[in-house]
């Protein structure tokens, strides 16, 4: 405020009082602008528009881009079906009883021969368990 004052009312000190007051403002030079001193992933990339003129507008894409094979085109194309239907087709023919050769090695008989073993059907395991909470607190 008092420098403000002293040149509005002209009681500058000497020194001050001998400058020229129409001089022109020296401005400072701007700091290195943003766009050459910008450091990123994406510098000189085919897309950088502060380093090319142009940019290839038609390889833009905003969203989700569409392919050209659809989920509809995949589920209509029948070209797995054809190959796969030979090879299906032989399922028709399962017999259900295979013949054996007289002679050949049978694997497997025909009767399973093992009894069912019951020994343990009439144990109810893990129901004597102490494992809720009113047995466990009784127990203290």
């Amino acid at each position: 405020e008092q420098v403000i004052n002293n040149i509005l009312e002209d009681k500058l000190v000497p020194y001050l009082d001998k400058l020229d007051r129409t001089m022109q403002r020296q401005l400072k030079p701007d700091p290195t602008p943003l766009v050459t001193s910008r450091y990123n992933v994406f510098q000189n990339d085919e897309f950088d528009v502060f380093s090319r003129d142009s940019v290839d507008v038609s390889r833009i894409q905003k969203g989700k881009r569409r392919e050209e094979t659809t989920t509809r085109a995949l589920v209509n194309d029948k070209r797995s079906v054809l190959e796969q239907r030979e090879r299906y087709n032989q399922y028709h023919l399962v017999l259900e009883e295979v013949p054996v050769q007289p002679g050949a090695a049978q694997l497997y008989t025909e009767d399973y021969e093992d009894e069912y073993d019951d020994t343990y059907d009439g144990n109810q395991v893990g129901a004597n368990d102490a494992d809720s909470d009113d047995e466990l607190i009784s127990r203290r």
